[in-house]
């Protein structure tokens, strides 16, 4: 688990780097590096391909819609447009939407508006070549049609393919074109490469925006996330001892008077745990407080060590004290753990030539339970494993103490 968060963190920092990256140095090729390029098209992929779908759908009416001007300019070839309007190109596109919406590669979605502006392109240009009247041959002019209609939603470099492939029809067919009225090719090679490029400049600016707006987008969703992450690192920091990496005396408090609520709520009990460790001014004195720290952060893996259950709390309570809640624990419950926390801490085996009870580190703890009778306030049941700790120490210390509501209590040795 922290190895997946480690490689999110750190594949999130390499994203904001390519993102400051590619807006200061630009994209004018409106191309992006790789990771960012599949990040934007994943992004914008469902919205794509429903806009393709809508547009390739209305293509049909606008297509079929020219069968109109083709009755009343060439009613003799009106049987033929409407087999190839209608009999091929509604077919093929029918069979493209299929395609492009059971097809899972959103890039490759992009360039078959090439592919459908290319076959609608070859159907006019037929109906052009085959009518062979002047009047067929102004109808050239539905090439139009389809590089505006086309640059209404195409990608800028499939809209750039596009128009390559229309050009090249318009050529052809201007060729076989007689130029019956004076100068007419050349006004309509004009005014189709003026709206090609007015189309393409179009495409640029828009697609060039909406990338922008993505890296903008994704730069403050990644500073989002880090401010997210720092803040819970600070909240983190703000309920964590510095030194043991246990939960710290706020963060215990809160925990404790909570599940004392909870406990009595539902009828459970609940135990306090106080720990000392024995001895350890002299351990300190004779060790040095660098050694000291070492003994402290041993000592709470020890007691860790000891708690499984996400009922349970450790936290240190300040200096050498540590304290343990115990969720849903009773008095023998409560020092069962104890003694295991006993026998944990001396089986680190750290060495304690200071000490009087043994040549290891020891505890001593005093036990205060919340049973089933209701609440009692943190502060009284604090103050009686507090009670309890007191006297495990004045009798000799290495040893829990377990004070029972009633005040009265029981002595166990490690």
């Amino acid at each position: 688990m922290r190895g997946a968060h480690l490689e999110l963190k750190t594949a999130t920092s390499l994203e904001q780097i390519q993102v400051d990256q590619t807006l200061e140095d630009g994209f004018r090729c409106l191309r992006f590096p790789a990771m960012l390029e599949r990040a934007f098209v994943e992004a914008h992929a469902d919205e794509r391909t429903f806009k393709l779908i809508l547009a390739g759908l209305n293509s049909l009416l606008v297509f079929g819609g020219i069968l109109l001007a083709d009755h009343l300019m060439m009613p003799r070839q009106f049987a033929w447009a409407l087999t190839l309007r209608i009999g091929v190109y509604g077919p093929f596109i029918l069979l493209a939407l299929f395609i492009l919406h059971r097809l899972s590669y959103p890039a490759l979605n992009e360039w078959m508006v090439a592919l459908v502006a290319t076959v609608a392109s070859a159907i006019v240009a037929v109906l052009v070549v085959t009518g062979a009247t002047m009047v067929s041959y102004t109808k050239v002019v539905e090439l139009i049609i389809v590089v505006v209609y086309v640059a209404v939603f195409a990608r800028f470099w499939p809209m750039v393919l596009m128009s390559i492939i229309v050009l090249c029809i318009h050529m052809a067919v201007m060729y076989r074109a007689p130029d019956l009225i004076h100068g007419w090719r050349l006004g309509s090679s004009l005014l189709l490469i003026t709206t090609i490029s007015f189309a393409l400049y179009g495409c640029y600016v828009r697609e060039r925006n909406d990338r922008y707006a993505f890296l903008l987008d994704l730069r403050e969703q990644t500073l989002r996330g880090s401010l997210n992450e720092a803040n819970e690192r600070l909240a983190e920091m703000v309920r964590t001892d510095a030194l043991t990496g246990v939960a710290n005396r706020r963060a215990f408090d809160e925990f404790l008077a909570r599940n004392q609520r909870d406990a009595a709520a539902s009828s459970r009990p609940l135990a306090l745990l106080l720990i000392d460790v024995d001895h350890f001014k002299a351990f300190n004195d004779l060790y040095g407080h660098s050694v000291g720290d070492q003994c402290l952060c041993a000592v709470a893996d020890a007691i860790a060590s000891c708690l499984r259950r996400p009922v349970d709390m450790l936290a240190r309570w300040g200096g050498e004290e540590f304290a343990v809640v115990l969720g849903d624990a009773d008095a023998a419950m409560a020092e069962q753990v104890a003694m295991r926390i006993c026998q944990s801490v001396q089986a680190r085996a750290v060495p304690h030539a200071g000490s009087s009870c043994a040549p290891v580190v020891t505890v001593s703890m005093g036990v205060a339970v919340q049973g089933l009778g209701g609440f009692v306030s943190t502060a009284s049941l604090t103050q009686r494993a507090d009670e309890a700790l007191y006297r495990a120490k004045a009798e000799g210390r290495n040893g829990v103490r377990l004070a029972m509501a009633d005040g009265s209590g029981a002595t166990s040795a490690c």
